[in-house]
Order: C-alpha cells, then structure tokens, then sequence
C-alpha cells in the first residue's frame, strides 16, 4: 500500500512539475512588449542580430537633446509605432550630426510624439529614444 501511494505520489508530482513552471513570472511587471519605464526601449547603431547595437545612455541622452533644439514636428501615424516597424515612406527622416556616434546610415524622425531612430533605406524603426 505504501509502495502505491509513493508511486502515486511520483506521478502527480512529474505531471503538475509542468503547470508550476507555466505559472512563474516572466520578466517582472511588465509584461512582453510593454514599457517598462526606460527611456531607450530598443535596439539601434551598428547592425547587429535583429536590430542592432544598444545605443548608450550618453548617446540617447544626447539624440534627445538634439531632438529638441532642432524642433521638428511630430508626426501622427494610427499604426503602432514599434521597433521592426516600417515607417511609411511620406515620413521626414532627418540626418543625426556625426558627433553624435550614430552610424550615418541612420536617421531620425519625431512619430507620434515619440522620437524614433530609422534605417534611411528601409525606413525601419530600429529604436523608440523617448
């Protein structure tokens, strides 16, 4: 009797091992693809994987204070603007300073009050700055 309900035991125990593994938090409060407050919330800069290299909080910083002096205006898409997605071609890109440190093959635009950093060619967001 005892060496069933050890058995038992084993059994019920393999089949919930795969329930309690689903049930566990996955990357803290915020859930895939939501905000999670940082002003950098994707990939740019030189090419690397599916989107490229991290910008630096020193270059985000500085794109974003640059951003602002040149005043640009926003413009209102209804898509959602997110990383990988593409801009449609009416939307300004503009040139980033070399002094900057961002590769010239980049450029930027203001999209739904959001400064975005875009492949030129592809028109493809490759970072939300702010």
């Amino acid at each position: 009797m005892t060496k069933r309900l050890v058995s038992f035991g084993a059994i019920l125990a393999i089949f919930a091992l795969p329930l309690a593994v689903h049930a566990q938090p996955t990357g803290g409060a915020a859930g895939a693809g939501e905000s999670t407050g940082t002003a950098t919330r994707a990939l740019a800069g030189a090419p690397e994987g599916a989107g490229g290299a991290v910008l630096s909080a020193d270059q985000s910083a500085k794109i974003h204070e640059y951003v602002m002096k040149e005043k640009r205006p926003s413009i209102k898409v209804m898509e959602k603007v997110a990383v990988g997605a593409i801009l449609p071609p009416s939307i300004e890109l503009y040139p980033l300073p070399a002094d900057l440190g961002v590769k010239s093959d980049y450029r930027y635009s203001l999209v739904n009050e959001h400064t975005v950093l875009v492949e030129a060619k592809t028109h493809k967001v490759t970072q939300i700055i702010n």
